[in-house]
């Protein structure tokens, strides 16, 4: 399994504040064993329905191209580009120089925007999911042909290219890793015809918000039918077996020092989920206990439900070293 700390959404795990605490976060990170970085695309945070504005929200690509600059081992995840903000020749171009700039470590997330209130607020188109969708299939198109053509031409119902080109081409050869983001049934199959990464959440895009409901429903006991609709799709379109790996995020993460002590912040979180104590500690989007507890649920998704790439949103730089030092070691050694 692969560790992601996540960086922005306000909670940039550093005492500095702004693009340094995601420099002095990312270096961290990749001095205790991290795999990689991932960083948010979205004009202005939302949570549970409350739009952020008083948060700094940094322009993805900025972010992206200045870590490039101030790490030399660890992969740079769009968490994930919005395809509806640039017009795809764009993300082309920006996702192929900031893989020239980084050596070949980035890894193009990819989605069709969920926070509706943040599009109202820029004045922005927001269509129903179903035509986001069709407008975030047709920016992967140009993307990858952009990517891996001399010259590339589309025309489709919401992008057009004719007799295009995009140079510097990506370092990696054929364009950067694609990880689709969202777990809703038209992603799902989406990800299995194309995407090398799904990179699952709780459902967002039909209601443009985050709910209480849909985090509840995207539980551990839902996660192997949304897997099986991607090996589905994986198999229909002729694909060999796993090609698509799974990955999610954690956004709340709650270190313990015990067995009663994690049995206790369990309980105490579990209302907010409207799950039971060990439901909740198994959800997806909760890691709670000790380091030996951690590895133990970690080793537990992995050889469950393959989960093979793992972001973790934590609330301090002392989380995230001791994170390093302490779980990443028992999960990489078995115990």
């Amino acid at each position: 399994m692969e560790f992601a700390i996540g960086l922005g959404s306000g909670q940039s795990p550093s005492d500095k504040t702004g693009i340094a605490a995601m420099i002095d976060a990312a270096q961290a990170a990749e001095a205790v064993g991290f795999d990689a970085l991932m960083a948010p695309d979205h004009y202005v945070y939302e949570a549970l329905g409350t739009l952020q504005t008083g948060t700094p929200a940094y322009e993805l690509f900025f972010v992206l191209a200045t870590l490039a600059q101030h790490t030399r081992r660890v992969k740079l995840v769009s968490h994930v580009a919005c395809m509806l903000f640039r017009h795809p020749a764009m993300h082309a171009r920006l996702f192929a120089q900031i893989d020239e700039a980084s050596g070949g470590r980035i890894v193009a997330g990819v989605g069709a925007g969920w926070t509706r209130a943040e599009f109202e607020m820029m004045c922005l188109p927001f269509p129903e999911i179903s035509e986001r969708l069709r407008m975030m299939d047709e920016a992967v198109a140009i993307m990858r042909g952009l990517w891996r053509e001399e010259r590339f031409t589309f025309a489709g119902a919401h992008y057009r290219v004719t007799d295009a080109v995009c140079l510097p081409k990506p370092m990696q050869p054929g364009g950067p890793p694609i990880m689709l983001g969202g777990s809703g049934n038209g992603i799902l199959r989406r990800a299995g015809a194309w995407a090398d990464i799904i990179h699952m959440v709780p459902v967002l895009g039909p209601a443009g918000t985050t709910t209480i409901d849909e985090i509840r429903k995207f539980s551990d006991a839902a996660v192997p039918e949304k897997l099986a609709r991607v090996r589905a799709a994986e198999k229909a379109a002729g694909r060999p077996a796993g090609s698509v790996r799974f990955a999610s995020t954690v956004f709340t993460y709650m270190p313990t020092t015990s067995r009663e002590h994690t049995q206790q912040m369990a309980e105490g979180i579990s209302g907010v989920f409207g799950l039971s104590p060990d439901e909740t500690r198994r959800h997806p989007v909760a890691l709670i206990g000790t380091p030996e507890e951690m590895a133990a649920e970690l080793r537990r998704r992995e050889q469950t439900h393959g989960l093979a790439l793992l972001c973790i949103n934590f609330g301090s730089l002392d989380q995230a070293r001791q994170f390093g030092e302490r779980v990443i070691p028992l999960v990489r050694r078995g115990g």
